[in-house]
This record gives C-alpha cells, sequence and structure tokens, in this order.
C-alpha cells in the first residue's frame, strides 16, 4: 500500500496542470542561461581581441609620433617614461593577441599571471568595479586574490588550459559559480513550488481519500518523500542537461580544480586564504540542498494543514526562503540581538558559505559549515515536531471538512 500510495502521488505531482506548465518555463530559462548568458558573459578577466586591436593601432600612431618628435625620454614634469611605458604595454598586448589568436591559452595565461603579479592595481585601482559597494577597495582585493590563485591553480594542474577554463565557463565551472550564486534558492523554489499542493490538491477528492487505509501522519510522510523525489530529479534534470549544454560549447571541466575560499579575516593578504577541491565543494552543497529540500517540502505540508490554500502556501515559505534578503546587510552581524550564525535562513544559500563568502561579506568568521549543518538539523528536527503535533489537531478529518 505504502508503495503504491507513492507512486500514485509521484504521477499525480508529474502531472499537475500547475507543475508542467513551470517545467517548459525552467526549460526556458534553461537554455537562455546556458545558450545566451553564460556564452555571452563577460567579466575583468575576459579577452577581446577587437578592443586590443584598437588599441594596438591607436598606440602604435602614437609611439610613432613621440618617436619623429624625439620625445622618448623622461617628462620633465611627472618624471614618467612615457614613450618606454607604452612600448612595453604594447608588445605585451601584442603578445597576449598572438597567444589568443594561436590558441596558445598556456601562454595567454602566464602573460596574464604575470601581468596581475606585477600590476595589482589592474584590479585595486579600478574605480568602475563595485561602484556601488559600500567597501569598493576591499572587494576589489578580495577578487585579486582569489583571481590570482585560481590562475596559479590552473598552471600547477597536468589538465589542458583554455579559454573556457580561464573564464570559469567549463560546465563544471559555470554549475560552481550558479551555485555560489543565486542557484541554490533557485533550486529550493522550485521544490517549494511543486510541493505547495501536496495537500490542498485531495480537497477536491474528500470521499476517495478519507476512506485510505493509511493514518493521516502516514500520508503525510509519504506526500513528503514522493514531492522530495520529484523536487530531486527535476533539480538533477536542470543540472546535467545544464553542464551538458555548457560543455558541449566549453568543455566538461575537472573535478580536481582548487576553488579559492577565505578561511579568517585576520591579515587580510593571501594568508587568509585556502582552497577547496571543486568535488568536494560540490558534494558539500548538494547534501546541503537536499537538506533544504526536505526542509522546504515539509514546511509546505505544514503551512497546507493550518491554510488549506496552495498559493498563500506558495507566498508563505517563498517569504519564509527570502527572509534574510530583508535584512541582511553588509553590516549586518546579529539579529534581535542575536549572532545570524544562529538562524537557519543564514545557511539558505550555503554555498557562500562554504567559501567563506558569507563571513568575508559581513566582516565576521561566526558562520561555519559545521555549525551550519548543525543548525539547519536543529530546524528540521523543530519542524518534524512541530508538524506531528498539528498533524493530531488538524486531522483527516478536520482537514477535509468543508467549514
Amino acid at each position: 500500500m505504502n508503495r503504491t500510495f507513492l507512486k500514485h502521488e509521484f504521477l499525480i505531482t508529474a502531472r499537475s496542470r500547475k507543475n508542467v506548465p513551470f517545467l517548459l518555463f525552467i526549460g526556458v530559462l534553461l537554455l537562455s542561461y546556458c545558450l545566451l548568458i553564460v556564452p555571452n558573459e563577460e567579466t575583468k578577466e575576459t579577452f577581446s581581441p577587437e578592443a586590443t586591436i584598437d588599441y594596438l593601432t591607436k598606440l602604435e600612431g602614437e609611439q610613432q609620433l613621440r618617436l619623429d618628435k624625439g620625445n622618448t625620454g623622461v617628462i620633465r614634469i611627472t618624471g614618467m617614461p612615457v614613450y618606454a611605458m607604452n612600448d612595453n604595454s604594447y608588445w605585451m598586448s601584442k603578445s597576449f593577441l598572438n597567444a589568443y589568436e594561436n590558441k596558445n591559452f598556456t601562454r595567454f595565461l602566464h602573460l596574464r599571471s604575470y601581468y596581475l603579479e606585477t600590476n595589482p592595481g589592474e584590479y585595486t585601482y579600478d574605480e568602475t568595479m563595485f561602484k556601488f559597494s559600500p567597501y569598493p577597495g576591499k572587494d576589489r582585493m578580495h577578487l585579486y586574490e582569489r583571481t590570482m590563485m585560481r590562475y596559479e591553480n590552473y598552471l600547477t594542474k597536468e589538465h589542458p588550459i583554455t579559454y573556457g577554463l580561464i573564464m570559469e565557463k567549463t560546465g563544471l565551472q559555470a554549475l560552481q559559480k550558479f551555485l555560489l550564486d543565486y542557484g541554490i534558492y533557485f533550486f529550493i523554489f522550485c521544490a517549494i513550488f511543486f510541493s505547495s499542493d501536496v495537500l490542498t490538491r485531495d480537497r477536491k477528492n474528500r470521499s476517495v481519500l478519507q476512506g485510505m487505509p493509511l493514518s493521516w501522519y502516514r500520508q503525510l510522510n509519504l506526500k513528503t518523500v514522493s514531492a522530495f523525489l520529484y523536487s530531486n530529479l527535476v533539480i538533477l534534470g536542470m543540472v546535467v542537461i545544464g553542464v551538458m549544454l555548457i560543455a558541449i560549447q566549453f568543455g566538461i571541466g575537472h573535478f580536481n580544480l582548487d576553488v579559492p575560499i577565505m578561511i579568517s579575516q585576520q591579515t587580510f593578504t593571501r594568508k587568509d586564504y585556502a582552497v577547496i577541491s571543486l568535488a568536494k565543494l560540490l558534494c558539500i552543497i548538494a547534501f546541503v540542498l537536499l537538506l533544504l529540500v526536505f526542509l522546504f517540502v515539509r514546511l509546505n505540508v505544514i503551512f497546507s494543514l493550518l491554510v488549506k490554500n496552495e498559493w498563500v502556501v506558495l507566498l508563505l515559505t517563498t517569504i519564509i526562503l527570502f527572509s534574510e534578503r530583508i535584512y541582511s546587510a553588509r553590516t549586518t552581524r546579529d539579529l534581535f540581538g542575536i549572532d545570524i550564525s544562529s538562524f537557519p535562513q543564514t545557511y539558505f544559500d550555503f554555498g557562500k558559505v562554504v567559501t567563506g563568502e558569507k563571513n568575508y561579506l559581513m566582516n565576521i568568521e561566526s558562520v561555519t559549515v559545521m555549525k551550519g549543518l548543525i543548525v539547519l538539523l536543529i530546524t528540521v528536527a523543530v519542524i518534524e515536531v512541530l508538524l506531528f503535533v498539528i498533524s493530531k489537531i488538524v486531522n483527516k478529518r478536520r482537514f477535509y471538512q468543508t467549514r
């Protein structure tokens, strides 16, 4: 009976008039992200051959003019050897262009690493970066250190270096960036949407379901398992299809790549950083994502018992999912006088917890992976107790009654 009921619930969820259009919408978003957004995404490290050619053409003309006028020495007012500096910049840019056009990306990365190592101001003095950040200088240096650590890792590995690898556009790197951005929120919202009507849809078939030879609490558990499995199946499908679509364009990537993480905020130098393998990072996030999906499906069941309306359930659970965004800021370190590390919503975006980005953004060190797991497990336990109690109060008869 349990297996039959579970299969029945799974098929209802899969064929839902609400879920099927949403799956089509997800498909459109997935294709847009993989075929349009990722390929055309530009960062500080994006190389433009057209812009480089224009720069070389203009600089060559300027250098020739200085040479014709004899202005090749040091400028008296500033003491700057402009001609020599321009000449160095010309040959460096020319080398970048040649390496790019010849697809010699190992040389390209060596050149870029050397240039950034000797010119950190390329990041630290770029005022176009983090213009709206309260701490732009700190954020530029943070990005610079992570970039240098990535390049160092690429050059020490034995796998071939491609442009997609440098730009973090391989399948696994794109997945990593997505999960470290708002990907976890998106996946959890999908689970919330799919499970928002897991109970309320049954009120249309009261006479049939009230006679099921299963206890009320057993039905709630089986419905949870059904929604949990369906949600994770859809999430897994999105991940596999997305990674493969990007891999066709830029390669699959490598699990043994090292991802820079911040382990402390003591010196604000390279000493505060460490690395974690991409495989380990993805495994940790996958485990916590499973835990969060289960948590929110159970939360949907609780709200369904209380309000009996799928759209209200969807609204309430979505508000909880994004509740941290309501109060969170770079200076937020506590809530109601309690350290934010004690609240479960701090860990919904768990990717930033693993990389230390959460601590970095708020200049604290209390948000850790282990504490996050403990807080989330306690939250799940509390929700389980609440669900058990509420299921006794809102029993099957009370839930199905019309008034």
